[in-house]
């Protein structure tokens, strides 16, 4: 039972426990009647099933949620004109989130059996599909709880429910308050559905993972994707095979193009836009390609559209398929033996599919097909596609603040763009918000529609299939340079489309609006929104290079002046979105010749963006900012770099002066679950040179957005003031700086030199446990000393600096004294060595100073210095958090005047006593001993830190900042 006794939430159970015995008690008054054939299945939602969920706390019946596009309640009250239940008959969602379905409930009429195998493989087929982990099948008498992350199968479907109830079971207390504290509106805004879902066990073994056996756990996101994979090998052997003159890039696009035309046809069937099914009657006429084929040509009068454009080798009589196979594929993706429900799957889950399935390629050799990622996406290190809720925070936060309060006529003049757009995910993002808010719109204003741009339903205003293909043309723009990822990214747009279309509106849409699209087309030919072509690189770059033919191709370039003339003569886009590429290229030299072309093209076109190395997402904002109408905005999701790296400097200044950042964000924890990347970053960007303004500082700790962050502001002149212009998530941090700007106060590097430990490369046979010899010294690493600690030798390295190691000045590397510094780590950890002992390179160690040497290891362990650094270099926390000598150089030390003289001879004293209480520390044998020294040591520690305050001159504030700093 889920917290049956939480105090906060008691009035509103014992309410939702009064109505449903009101409940229990009307159906225990007619028990008869209400289990006869008489009693329809419309009737009990009516009487009770809806009653049953208004008391949990939906708004079933939306009376307050008015606008159609923004309810939290999906009720579905009929079924198509073909007799097929489109979708499951409640979906529930929880604002803002309208799309991720928390949970659904199948209604049947009590006079059945719910408990039947094929109503538990319906309810769990809608719900895997929708990558949603808990459904409900009631039909009030009892109430079935199934768990649906497995893969539907029949014949184990029976096997999948958690809890059963009966009418009567609702009249106990507890037994109603595990419904009510699972399903209630409130319980699932506290994430019951997820944790409930965490506690069941899961199926184990890595075959039982990937799915290969009926029933096995997999998420639909991974199942769909691995088919599709062995579809497209299939298909492109088969290509292969009965027409050998096909290369790579040609059995790539036609094996992508036969897949997205039967995962299209297999959309339509199962939204009931087509009326019939067709995939699982391949073959029925002729061959089942033949079929295919004169299906994709009778489609292709009806939608327009890429899908099923007339492809010159795809569709051409001459073209040779082994129809065998291709019949296999058909028959496994059918309707009648594919658990996957195309109605049922969310666009943006497709999305994350088509995005990874983009990524890789078809490699073909004399004995073998196979798969192998894109160049591109072996550089960047995978495909990550961007999780739904931070498309949405984007979006929401340009596109949504600038049509606020226009009307649908003002922001049919406007455009948004992704210039990086894959397979489109934040363009359906784009699209989702336009059709909310002007579905809004016309609920709050109904005497602005315009004949033509609405239906009524239900009491409600819902947009037309004409009025979203307006929205859809006018308002939607987006550029790959990926020709396979712009045919997605279209067939994407177009599902969502026709999402609540049915076969009904598209056949009125084709009568009322034939007098307009002579074509009597359904969908809209993208080809002038979507374009494919390079978004950095112009054809400037070919007037005075010479490229080879496949070199200019790949490079891909393009003009937005060409793609989008009328755009960009009215000044460009109103905002640009997206998660750009993250690949880094070195400036040095050795590159290929034409990429020395592409990278010279880039340092001159995006000076702002090149500095050390060019960072491939600093250019799409250079980029993008550029592309922006004055007061336009963009925003990207990038790594987190981007806020503090040195190397990015000038792409932040440039934001800051050639337009406003208006809102840095810094998400501190992993957004791309499989990446390698830590932290990430947005930073939102108006194109507006306003010279002194605030900047929004939020710092999110984990998915958990509304409950999970801290906010602050700083001016923008106080981030320009820096000389690398690095974007903190603390404000106090900037005053907290200045400290290292005092008169008195001069770089580490200036009072002491710095030197790096032994490196031996990845020649590990150079490094040994062994006992010294002639050949081989002791040498200590990061991990074998503490702050004031002993450094303990726990290696030896062989000695033979001329020839192995990569920093030979033996005199440094072992000087007799030297303070030793851990590389790795999130915190300042230093030590004295008077026995020139050798350093490995996981330490820094000084190794000259023109001050005490204690004095100094005093500062660098001191808690004021550690915040310091942190400030100057935020490493916190993460996982491959490093201290370098660079940022060790620029620590601030004061100078030691006359007047400060007792101060330091102070902290040279405690360092001192620190030094030897830590020896004593460790030679400790008994836990009185141990318990005395660790006492000692944590007071020294304090006395230290307490004299650096003075030494620094911090104020109360400053040591405030100090101390609450982790």
């Amino acid at each position: 039972m889920l917290g049956l006794n939480e105090p906060s939430m008691a009035i509103n159970f014992d309410t939702a426990f009064e109505k449903i015995q009101e409940l229990v008690q009307t159906f225990e008054s007619k028990k008869q009647y209400y289990l006869s054939s008489r009693y329809h299945e419309a009737e009990a939602r009516k009487d009770f099933i809806d009653k049953f969920f208004i008391a949990l706390g939906w708004d079933v019946n939306h009376e307050q949620q008015t606008n159609p596009y923004e309810q939290e309640v999906k009720v579905e009250r009929s079924v198509d004109s073909g007799g097929r239940q489109r979708r499951a008959d409640y979906a529930f969602f929880l604002s803002p989130n309208f799309i991720d379905v928390r949970f659904f409930v199948e209604a049947k009429k009590p006079f059945v059996d719910i408990g039947t195998k094929e109503n538990y493989f319906q309810l769990i087929r809608y719900a895997w599909n929708s990558d949603t982990p808990l459904a409900v099948l009631t039909d009030f008498e009892q109430l079935h709880i199934l768990y649906c992350r497995n893969k539907p199968d029949l014949e184990t479907a029976l096997h999948r429910a958690i809890m059963k109830y009966h009418y009567s079971d609702y009249s106990k207390r507890e037994k109603f308050g595990e419904i009510y504290w699972l399903f209630s509106r409130e319980a699932v805004a506290d994430g019951s559905i997820e944790k409930r879902s965490k506690e069941l066990p899961k199926a184990r073994g890595k075959a039982v993972q990937r799915g290969l056996f009926a029933g096995g756990y997999q998420r639909i996101d991974e199942s769909f994707l691995t088919k599709l994979d062995e579809y497209r090998i299939t298909l492109a052997r088969t290509f292969k095979n009965s027409n050998p003159h096909l290369n790579n890039e040609a059995l790539t696009e036609l094996a992508q193009r036969t897949l997205n035309r039967l995962v299209f046809l297999r959309f339509l069937e199962d939204k009931g836009i087509e009326d019939q099914r067709h995939v699982e009657h391949f073959g029925d006429k002729g061959t089942a390609w033949e079929d295919f084929i004169a299906t994709s040509r009778r489609l292709e009068k009806i939608y327009n559209g890429i899908i099923y454009n007339h492809h010159d080798i795809l569709d051409q009589d001459q073209f040779h398929v082994d129809d065998t196979t291709f019949a296999d594929i058909c028959e496994n993706l059918s309707h009648i033996n594919s658990p996957y429900d195309f109605n049922s799957i969310p666009i943006h889950i497709l999305g994350s599919i088509y995005e990874r399935f983009l990524g890789k390629m078809i490699v073909v050799t004399d004995k073998i097909v196979r798969i192998e990622n894109k160049p591109e996406v072996r550089k960047a290190g995978g495909v990550y596609y961007t999780p739904e809720y931070i498309v949405r925070y984007i979006v929401e936060n340009t596109v949504g603040k600038l049509i606020a309060g226009k009307t649908p006529d003002q922001i049919a003049k406007m455009c948004f763009a992704d210039i990086a757009c894959g397979s489109g995910s934040f363009l359906l993002g784009v699209f989702d918000l336009l059709l909310n808010y002007h579905g809004h719109y016309y609920n709050e204003n109904p005497s602005k529609v315009r004949k033509g741009d609405c239906i009524k339903r239900d009491g409600k205003l819902y947009l037309s299939l004409h009025k979203k293909r307006e929205i859809l043309l006018n308002n939607i723009y987006g550029v790959d340079i990926d020709a396979q990822a712009v045919e997605v990214c279209q067939l994407s747009l177009y599902l969502k489309l026709l999402q609540e279309e049915t076969t009904v509106s598209t056949h009125q849409y084709l009568l009322e609006f034939a007098h307009v699209d002579k074509l009597k087309k359904l969908l809209p030919d993208l080809s002038k929104n979507i374009r494919c072509g390079n978004s950095l690189i112009g054809t400037d770059i070919l007037e005075s290079q010479l490229f080879a033919s496949d070199e200019e191709r790949k490079l891909n370039a393009m003009n937005f002046e060409d793609a989008f003339p009328e755009i960009m003569k009215s000044g460009g886009f109103d905002a640009i979105v997206g998660n750009p590429p993250y690949i880094t290229y070195s400036l040095g030299r050795g590159r290929p010749k034409h990429k020395n072309h592409e990278i010279d093209y880039i340092t001159k076109h995006y000076p702002s963006s090149s500095e050390y190395k060019i960072n491939s997402f600093a250019i799409f904002y250079e980029r993008a900012l550029s592309l922006c109408r004055s007061k336009g905005m963009c925003a990207y999701i990038v790594p987190g770099t981007i806020l503090i790296n040195q190397a990015l400097s000038k792409i932040r200044r440039h934001l800051l002066i050639k337009g406003r950042v208006w809102r840095a964000c810094q998400l501190n924890y992993k957004v791309f679950k499989e990446a390698e990347m830590g932290d990430c970053a947005i930073i939102f960007v108006e194109k507006n040179q306003e010279k002194d303004y605030s900047i929004d500082l939020c710092k999110y700790k984990s998915e958990e957005w509304d409950s999970n962050y801290t906010l602050s502001s700083v001016p923008s002149k106080t981030i320009l003031s820096l000389s690398d212009c690095r974007i903190f998530m603390q404000s106090n941090i900037y005053k907290f700086l200045k400290i290292g700007e005092r008169k008195n106060m001069q770089p580490l590097k200036s009072v002491a030199s710095f030197y790096n430990g032994i490196k031996t490369g990845d020649n590990k046979k150079f490094i040994s446990k062994r006992k010294a010899t002639s050949k081989h010294l002791p040498a200590v690493r990061g991990r074998d000393f503490e702050r004031y600690g002993v450094a303990k030798p726990e290696i030896y390295v062989y000695f033979d600096p001329h020839k192995l190691w990569s920093n030979t000045d033996v005199a440094k590397l072992g000087a007799k004294k030297k303070i030793l510094i851990r590389q790795t780590g999130d915190t300042l950890t230093a030590t004295l060595d008077t026995n020139a002992i050798y350093c490995m390179d996981t330490v820094h160690f000084i190794y000259q100073s023109h001050y005490d040497y204690k004095f100094l290891l005093g500062i660098i362990n001191s808690k004021f210095l550690n915040v310091y650094h942190q400030c100057l270099v935020p490493e916190f926390g993460k996982a491959f958090a490093e201290v370098k000598i660079a940022n060790l150089k620029k620590l601030p030390i004061p100078s030691i005047p006359p007047a400060n003289k007792a101060c330091h001879d102070k902290i040279v004293e405690k360092v001192e006593s620190m030094l030897d209480a830590k020896k004593q520390l460790a030679q400790a044998e008994t836990d009185k001993d141990k318990t005395y020294y660790e006492n000692k040591c944590a007071s020294l520690d304090r006395q230290i830190d307490c004299l650096v305050y003075d030494l620094y001159g911090l104020t109360e504030d400053e040591i405030r900042i100090v101390k609450d700093t982790q």
